[in-house]
């Protein structure tokens, strides 16, 4: 774990080791949270949009999941039209009204 002090005017310096760790340049942003006692502080992406990419890779609703589903849906509606055709045809060789 490294260290740093607190200046005067509440400033401290980022070790260089995390610094570049973590892409931490002149001019970079970097977001503050405090909980319970615990400090934490987030590098803002330059390009946020650039850095999301892949980020909810495999987790979530996924496109398969999808798919998957609907091919589900798809198959039960089949089996409901077969169904209602084997109806309508009995009903037709009955003579009888739908």
């Amino acid at each position: 774990m490294r260290k740093s002090k607190v200046s005067v005017r509440g400033q401290t310096v980022i070790p260089q080791e995390i610094r570049e760790q973590m892409g931490i340049k002149p001019r970079s942003e970097l977001a503050w949270s405090a909980s319970n006692g615990v400090i934490v502080v987030v590098p803002i992406p330059e390009d946020a949009i650039e850095a999301s990419i892949g980020l909810l890779a495999g987790k979530g609703y996924t496109l398969d999941d999808f798919l998957r589903e609907r091919g589900q849906e798809r198959q039960q509606e089949r089996e409901a039209d077969q169904k209602d055709d084997e109806r309508i045809r009995r009903a037709l060789k009955k003579g009888s009204k739908l």
